[in-house]
């Protein structure tokens, strides 16, 4: 996410650098008026589309492509598919990533699923069918193929979900 805010604060520079900031120590007509300029509100929501398409393609290309993002990566993390395939591909990342919302709907109560469920699993991973596991240490350095732990595996025979 630090790569993420990083970009997005970047693009909001310029913007920021338009904006008449006296007006927030004004009073709400000074704000509203400052607010409301067609050519920043232009600009601010330029930048708003931006961050939305950053946030999609970090996940998407992060989940879908190279089978983890940057945290996951780090932290030894990888997304997996019910038949086991990493990376899962775009369209799966699409569905786990619009699944993520719900989870972020329900309360969070989609992502203390993990704590609730024996397998470890959030709302987002049971309606996309995916799964994070631990890169195991058996796999060869030259492989960038994620193998689950020993609990995973027996798990995920029974697993068959979309």
């Amino acid at each position: 996410m630090a790569v993420y805010c990083g970009l997005c604060a970047l693009l909001a520079i310029p913007v920021s650098r338009q904006f008449d900031w006296g007006a927030v120590q004004g009073g709400i007509d000074d704000l509203a008026q400052a607010i409301s300029d067609h050519i920043w509100l232009a600009h601010a929501s330029g930048i708003l589309g931006l961050w939305i398409a950053l946030w999609w393609c970090y996940f998407v290309v992060g989940w879908g492509i190279l089978g983890a993002t940057p945290g996951k990566w780090v932290m030894g993390l990888r997304i997996m598919d019910y038949r086991q395939h990493c990376p899962i591909g775009p369209m799966r990342a699409l569905l786990r990533l619009a699944a993520y919302g719900v989870s972020a709907v329900t309360l969070e109560w989609g992502h203390l699923l993990i704590v609730l469920r024996t397998d470890r699993r959030a709302l987002h991973d049971i309606l996309a069918g995916t799964r994070v596991v631990r890169k195991s240490k058996r796999v060869a350095s030259t492989s960038s193929d994620p193998v689950p732990d020993e609990k995973l595996e027996s798990e995920s025979e029974n697993d068959g979900e979309v």
